[in-house]
């Protein structure tokens, strides 16, 4: 019986990486048959080329360093922010039903058309990218934070109330580690969001950044450039996203065994 359960723990790794050498023959294949144009798609030799040329230009790092930054900031604040606010409308359930409608709202607005006034307010600047980046990592945060506290079985929290455990501990000790696993997908959906929206703000007119330059290099027709910046930023978020799944396994497992 257990034996089923050991597997389909490396099903998701194995199909994931499936569909990458599925896709890279594809498109190796496609190159070199013609379906398509390298204006359009270049040669994965020729974008793979062209992404070592960028790796040794000190310009690849800055803008790495910057995008890096971008989303550590934005993450950070978004989940602090968002943990505090699911933990608000937790606490006090008018408030969170008031404020729900805007929160689910904003998955169908596009925060780029904000970026105009963060630029009036802050200037073209790392912090303009961060504020929308940060307000696109809290929702998911929030509103999973209060599903998972809210899921919470009423008789947990009446055991610790009948111990008379403080205000604090029946929130770190006994609400909070009973909704980690809405919590722990609310971290592993902000960190995306964290990355989307920092490259998203970066394209449209920030002066650095991996999306920056993705513009660049689009509007200079140099598509092998474009593509090997793109392929930095989807590594970035498989890798960013391996990294939570990880700390959310060993996370679980040790929620598990205490």
């Amino acid at each position: 019986m257990g034996r089923p359960a050991r597997d389909s723990k490396w099903l998701g790794p194995v199909a994931s990486i499936a569909i990458l050498v599925a896709g890279a023959m594809s498109w190796w294949l496609g190159s070199s048959l013609g379906w398509w144009s390298e204006a359009v798609l270049p040669k994965p030799g020729d974008v793979w080329e062209a992404l070592l040329q960028a790796l040794g230009t000190e310009a690849f790092w800055m803008d790495a360093r910057r995008t890096a930054v971008e989303v550590v900031l934005s993450f950070a604040g978004g989940s602090l922010l968002g943990l505090l606010l699911g933990v608000i409308f937790w606490k006090w359930q008018p408030i969170g039903r008031i404020f729900e409608p805007y929160l689910v709202s904003f998955y169908a607005v596009p925060l780029v058309l904000f970026y105009p006034i963060m630029i009036v307010l802050v200037g073209i600047n790392l912090w303009s990218v961060v504020i929308l980046a940060t307000i696109m990592a809290l929702i998911p945060m929030a509103l999973n934070s209060w599903i998972g506290l809210s899921a919470l079985k009423p008789v947990y929290l009446k055991l610790g109330r009948t111990l008379q455990v403080s205000r604090r501990q029946l929130l770190f000790e006994i609400a909070l580690p009973g909704a980690s696993p809405y919590i722990l997908a609310g971290l592993r959906m902000a960190a995306v969001y964290a990355l989307i929206g920092s490259v998203a703000m970066e394209f449209t007119t920030a002066s650095a950044g991996l999306g920056f330059r993705i513009r660049y290099l689009y509007e200079s027709f140099e598509s092998a450039g474009m593509y090997a910046y793109v392929i930095v930023v989807l590594a970035a978020s498989l890798l960013l996203t391996l990294v939570l799944a990880v700390f959310d396994r060993m996370l679980m497992g040790w929620r598990n065994e205490s």
